[in-house]
Parts: structure tokens; C-alpha cells; sequence
């Protein structure tokens, strides 16, 4: 791949790493709040990581 079409990439690559992370990060967050036996959280947070790996996701 031409190093001008790996640079283009780059930031599409990047994005999807970034939320790939956060993903993660609100799986943690989720468990936590189930540990703490909150109610609504742990639906709050599942509902913000799956937008979070669609957006990952996104062409």
C-alpha cells in the first residue's frame, strides 16, 4: 500500500481503535455497576458500548 493511502487511513484506523477502547472501558464500567447492584446503569452503560462498537464498526 502507497505510504499517501496508509496516511489516509490512518485516522479512520485510529477513530476505530479509540471506540474499540471505550467499548471495552464501558464493559468495565457495566460490571462495576452490577457489582454495585444499581438498576438502570449497567442497561444505560450496555446501551452506550453498543453504540460505541457500531460506531467502531462504520465505514
Amino acid at each position: 500500500m502507497p505510504e499517501a493511502q496508509a496516511r489516509a487511513l490512518a485516522p479512520d484506523l485510529e477513530r476505530r481503535e479509540r471506540l474499540e477502547y471505550l467499548a471495552d472501558l464501558l464493559s468495565e464500567l457495566k460490571t462495576l455497576a452490577e457489582r454495585e447492584r444499581c438498576e438502570k446503569l449497567p442497561a444505560l452503560i450496555a446501551q452506550s458500548r453498543e453504540e460505541a462498537i457500531a460506531e467502531s464498526l462504520k465505514g
